[in-house]
């Protein structure tokens, strides 16, 4: 990969963590005829991956209807000040408004080698998601399991991300993403009718407009 791209995506391999009761990340490799073949079984909230509103809402679209105009494109990532369960508006940098319709938000509170999901790592207030709507964000990464904390069994921050229409990901890589914009790609697997889908999110590291 060129130098001037970040692979903001986790590995998945067997000690991928996911959420309690859900199907761990299995890989199956065998030889059939001198060729390697491999099959995989999972949950589609595995590791890094996209959701959309049908994951808290039935009859919602499903990630297979989302325009890849969402996906890619201009995107921010901004380190909150953290401390509490949630990323709340007022942990957002003094003066900070989005320079772009998607925001990524490092909170440093689930580092990649976590061998399982529990509770303390953050998620997002409901009132952070309507500030991001409000000013025309279209998609909100974060880099823990859940755009909610363990703890919150309603889910209000999907509820909020799904009354807006907002797509978002979660489970991002971003200890070495600087704050700052850049051009996102984001790739989920091509699921036909899911809610969610693991994804290879990239960014390049020239900020946009130098």
């Amino acid at each position: 990969m060129s130098p001037d791209w970040i692979d903001v995506s986790r590995i998945l391999d067997e000690r991928t963590p996911v959420w309690p009761c859900d199907r761990p990340f299995t890989l199956c490799t065998r030889l059939e005829d001198r060729m390697t073949v491999t099959h995989l079984a999972t949950t589609c909230h595995v590791g890094t991956h996209v959701e959309t509103g049908l994951h808290v809402v039935a009859g919602l679209p499903a990630l297979d209807s989302v325009p890849l105009t969402v996906l890619c494109g201009p995107a921010e990532v901004v380190h909150p000040a953290t401390g509490g369960p949630v990323v709340r508006v007022e942990d957002l940098p003094r003066g900070w408004s989005p320079a772009a319709p998607r925001v990524l938000i490092r909170t440093g509170t689930f580092p990649a080698g976590t061998s399982s999901i529990g509770s303390g790592f953050a998620g997002l207030s409901p009132a952070l998601v309507d500030h991001l709507a409000a000013r025309g964000v279209l998609l909100v990464g974060i880099d823990t399991p859940s755009v909610d904390p363990m703890e919150a069994e309603d889910l209000p921050a999907h509820r909020a991300l799904a009354r807006h229409g907002l797509v978002w990901i979660e489970g991002l890589d971003l200890e070495v993403a600087g704050p700052g914009t850049y051009e996102m790609v984001a790739l989920p697997l091509p699921l036909a009718g899911t809610e969610a889908a693991p994804a290879r999110v990239l960014l390049r590291c020239a900020r946009l407009g130098s």
